[in-house]
This record gives structure tokens, C-alpha cells and sequence, in this order.
């Protein structure tokens, strides 16, 4: 059994760009690369006594409960073929990459644990859960990037009062964009990308 990965590490002919080397490097972030939303300055000066932090954006409690609650739930009921994966690189293009708080793989490409990203296709499902720092990306750049890149469902994770809410997307019939499938408050139930119903208000904690 071959994975999506497999075939797009095939030598293409006249080798050089786009060969077996060229490709997997991609599977690997050079160090120039830019995230979706990544808008910090360049913090890497050799001169500053800092210059091996990188700064982050302290997380919120409910933004990690709803990743690991998420994640949790959905490798409960997902079918055999599918895993849930938190925090892990989607190559959406050749020089753009995003880290979806969950996304849900292939099984055969989650298996390899020396993977340090997902080619798109690999890719049925990704969940983002809105933060104060991350509220215009996660509800208008990051859809349309993930959308452009073929990836067919999308959920959003808001909060009142840090109650969960879920808005779940999938890809419209040309492929365009995300067309708004439900809105979810207490409990999700969706069709697809496979039958799941999950009780928000009371995720694995």
C-alpha cells in the first residue's frame, strides 16, 4: 500500500527541481519559511542574549483544553483510516505551511513518526480554535488558504464566556471556498468528513 507521500517522492522526469530530494525537503521547514499569521520581526540576531528564544503568545487554558478535548474525541470515533493529530505542519503550498491546532490525517501518513508535516491531500479535516491573537487569521486567512489548498472540511472553535461553539465548513461545490454547513452549541453532530456527534460542554479535560 502506497500513501499520498509515496507517489509525490517519485522522480520526476530530468530530475534536479521538483526530484526525490527536492520534494522531501519540503516535508522539512528551511528556516526561512513563514507560517499563516506569522507577521513577528526576525528575532534570530546572533548579537542579542536572547537570540535562541523565540517568543510565543502565552496559550489559554480553554485553547488547550479545546485542542486536547477535540483531538481526544475525534480519535475515539474516527474509522480506522483517519488520526487525529495536534499542532503538526500542513503543507498548503510551495512555500506556505500552517500548524492547525488539530488536524485529522491519513492513517498511513500519521504512522510515520518521523514526519514533521502533512501534504494537503493527507489532510481531511482541520480545526482552529480562535484566541485573542488569532482571531482575524483563523476566521478569514487561514480558511481561504486552507480552502485554496484542497482541504475539504474546516472547523472554527469560538466561546462565550469560554463555552465552546463550533462552526463547521466544507469546501463549496467548485472548490473555491468554505460554505458554512452548521452551527454548533452544546453539541456537535456532523455527516462528515464521517458520522461524529461530540458533547462540547463536556470534552476530555
Amino acid at each position: 500500500m502506497t500513501s499520498v507521500l509515496d507517489d509525490w517522492l517519485q522522480p520526476r522526469p530530468g530530475g534536479g527541481a521538483g526530484g526525490v530530494s527536492d520534494r522531501f525537503s519540503r516535508l522539512r521547514p528551511p528556516a526561512a519559511e513563514r507560517r499563516d499569521g506569522d507577521d513577528r520581526a526576525d528575532h534570530s540576531g546572533a548579537d542579542r542574549p536572547d537570540a535562541g528564544l523565540i517568543p510565543t503568545s502565552p496559550q489559554t487554558r480553554f485553547h488547550e483544553r479545546m485542542t486536547y478535548g477535540l483531538r481526544t474525541v475525534l480519535n475515539a470515533q474516527v474509522p480506522g483510516d483517519l488520526v487525529a493529530v495536534s499542532r503538526m505542519d500542513v503543507l498548503l503550498g510551495p512555500d506556505r505551511r500552517a500548524r492547525p491546532d488539530v488536524s485529522l490525517v491519513d492513517d498511513l501518513a500519521a504512522s510515520d513518526d518521523r514526519r514533521t508535516c502533512y501534504l494537503a491531500e493527507e489532510v481531511r479535516l482541520v480545526i482552529e480554535v480562535v484566541g485573542p491573537d488569532s482571531a482575524e487569521p483563523d476566521r478569514d486567512m487561514r480558511p481561504r488558504h486552507y480552502a485554496a489548498a484542497g482541504i475539504p472540511h474546516f472547523w472554527r472553535v469560538e466561546s462565550t464566556d469560554f463555552r465552546p461553539f463550533v462552526y463547521s465548513f466544507e469546501l463549496d461545490a467548485d472548490g473555491a471556498g468554505y460554505q458554512v454547513t452548521g452551527v454548533h452549541h452544546a453539541r456537535l453532530a456532523v455527516d462528515a468528513p464521517f458520522p461524529i456527534t461530540i458533547d462540547l460542554d463536556r470534552l476530555p479535560r
